[in-house]
């Protein structure tokens, strides 16, 4: 049996307005916040993982946009 999840990026960084960390999901349009950067990763997988029943997502924190995200046009990767 073959175990499918979904990698979905998300930039990572501190609001510095209200001193939390923010995981921005570009891609659903999802933010998960939090008081560290582990918990906001955390949130936002609880949302992303809700919002798709059919398969289990994980987050990849990315610190910086990255153009190559742009270029392979594609929404998600595939792990096994």
């Amino acid at each position: 049996m073959t175990y499918t999840s979904v990698l979905y990026p998300a930039l990572v960084y501190k609001n510095t307005k209200n001193n939390v960390y923010v995981a921005n999901c570009i891609i659903k349009k999802l933010i998960g916040y939090g008081h560290s950067e582990q918990e906001a990763i955390n949130n936002l997988e609880t949302i992303l993982n809700i919002s798709s029943k059919e398969y289990p997502v994980k987050v990849k924190p990315v610190y910086q946009f990255l153009p190559e995200l742009d270029k392979n046009n594609v929404p998600f990767k595939i792990i096994n």
